[in-house]
């Protein structure tokens, strides 16, 4: 039996928890690999800072790991028989849970919903995605516990993206009228989940306490401790002294280490996420659609799976990963193939002065920037393999390491020509690599109209269709290097009770944990 089934968490399960007497006092130590850039939510897209941010705030609704969407602050998932969808798809009535209340006491309503809409959506703040909130045409508050989200034309993504890793309320009453982009709560956050943070410490750890009046009954665990920990020799070092529960973000290197670690077990986290290397559209070299393909010739991206990646995946040529049912899995490919890679750069103007040399076109060499995160050995071999490939048809190849705070704002600034990371598709599509960031700044209409028709197509199949016309375009355009989709690997403490991640975050549960 695998983990995640010897420990599923139904809702029936997890209300068991939530009221179960209290165990011994108990602290439960994760690692990080990157510490998170802010705490507060919608400003910061690194998907560490969304698994601290579980800790402090909750969703509307959650994803649990059968795919399922579970009601958290909503009282019940809106569907069609139970009233809180439209017949027409166009509006969504969210009762709230009674009896929520932040940290500070003050009660959580329709208010801070509607609030918290009106941030996403402010133009004057940096948030890096708004994707599917900017579409809504107004929120109404009928009650304090009622919300009502209404659309100009029928919506299928909305509980997609509330369920997202990063779709936590905030509270109006202690921000309204502040300055969010220098607020406190960027580091001293109030919110509504099962722990309060009460101290962080800058490259070190973030100490969070239980709240003992959480409207889900108290957390199992008195506190919880993130250590910011790169580099998997200092992780190891940690673990071997038995001085973590739960390593997240494992890089795969490190994988014959925990299987021979007594005490503890490496999980696969499921995940809709692609390794990929975001190229800027826009860059002069990269606006041509032939070396965005000959840079895809060039990587023999099975051999990368194989050897970097733990062979525990397999490319793709897709924008969604093959485990989601939106996959297109017949799209224009781009299987290692180093001629074609040369015969489309010197078609681009891109020549060799002599043979071995970097490529040149008007005097100017083919020389790329790859922006990577620091801190994982497993980032750096990829990007390295990725260099030597290119190297090899002519095109080189710099590495600008910056820490993971740094990457988004980078990216979304414009700031580079490449960059190697990964992104996740929600299980209903938001398209965020799309409509929302759209780092690699694409900008083909056609497929973006794809994407506004399957955002208010009610029919399952008739969307897949469209997920699938759409991926045929984007595989044409070449904007992003699908490498593979990402393997997501945690180590954690076998005797660690009711860890159980999900394709949005492996800490939404936390509160039930218990060693």
């Amino acid at each position: 039996m695998n983990r995640n089934s010897r420990f599923s968490t139904t809702l029936l399960a997890a209300a068991a928890l939530w009221f179960a007497p209290l165990a011994a006092a108990q602290t439960i130590t994760v690692l990080f690999p990157q510490e998170p850039g802010s705490l507060l939510p919608h400003f910061d897209l690194l998907s560490l800072a969304h698994e601290a941010q579980d800790l402090v705030f909750d969703r509307l609704f959650v994803v649990d790991e059968n795919g399922q969407y579970l009601p958290w602050l909503a009282a019940e998932v809106p569907t069609l028989a139970n009233g809180g969808l439209s017949e027409d798809g166009r509006t969504y009535t969210i009762r709230l849970r009674e009896g929520v209340t932040w940290h500070d006491g003050e009660p959580l309503t329709s208010a801070d919903v509607a609030f918290t809409w009106r941030v996403i959506t402010d133009p004057d703040l940096p948030i890096p995605t708004r994707t599917v909130w900017q579409d809504i045409e107004s929120v109404d508050t009928p009650d304090a516990h009622t919300v009502v989200i209404n659309f100009p034309e029928p919506n299928v993504t909305f509980l997609g993206a509330a369920s997202f890793a990063g779709a936590y309320i905030l509270p109006e009453h202690l921000l309204a009228g502040t300055d969010l982009n220098t607020s406190p709560f960027h580091r001293q956050p109030v919110g509504s989940g099962p722990f309060r943070l009460v101290e962080w410490q800058s490259g070190s750890f973030l100490h969070f306490e239980r709240v003992d009046d959480y409207w889900g009954g108290p957390a199992q665990a008195e506190s919880v401790v993130i250590r910011i920990v790169p580099g998997s020799e200092a992780q190891r070092a940690v673990l071997e002294r038995g001085e973590a529960d739960l390593v997240l973000q494992l890089a795969i290197t490190e994988l014959p280490f925990i299987e021979a670690l007594p005490g503890h077990e490496a999980v696969q986290v499921p995940t809709f996420a692609n390794w990929q290397v975001w190229l800027n559209n826009e860059d002069p070299a990269l606006s041509d659609v032939r070396v965005r393909r000959a840079l895809t010739h060039a990587l023999d991206r099975e051999l990368i799976a194989e050897s970097l990646l733990g062979g525990l995946t397999t490319p793709s040529d897709a924008a969604v990963p093959p485990s989601h049912w939106a996959h297109a899995a017949d799209v224009p490919s781009y299987p290692y193939d180093p001629e074609e890679a040369e015969r489309l750069l010197a078609e681009a103007g891109w020549t060799r002065p002599s043979p071995g040399a970097i490529r040149t076109r008007d005097g100017e060499p083919l020389v790329i920037e790859v922006i990577n995160i620091a801190g994982q050995a497993d980032r750096v071999q990829v990007i390295q393999a990725i260099q030597a490939f290119w190297r090899d048809v002519g095109v080189g190849a710099e590495i600008r390491n910056i820490d993971a705070a740094s990457f988004p704002p980078t990216l979304a600034a414009g700031d580079f020509q490449s960059a190697y990371g990964f992104f996740s598709e929600q299980q209903e599509p938001t398209w965020n690599l799309w409509l929302g960031t759209n780092w690699q700044r694409y900008a083909n209409e056609a497929a973006f109209a794809l994407l506004e028709r399957y955002s208010v197509t009610v029919d399952q199949q008739e969307r897949r269709a469209l997920a699938i016309e759409f991926q045929t375009l984007v595989a044409e355009d070449q904007p992003v290097i699908f490498i593979a989709p990402r393997p997501l690997l945690a180590a954690a403490s076998t005797a660690l009770q009711g860890y159980s991640p999900t394709t949005t975050t492996s800490l939404w549960n936390v509160h039930t944990w218990q060693k």
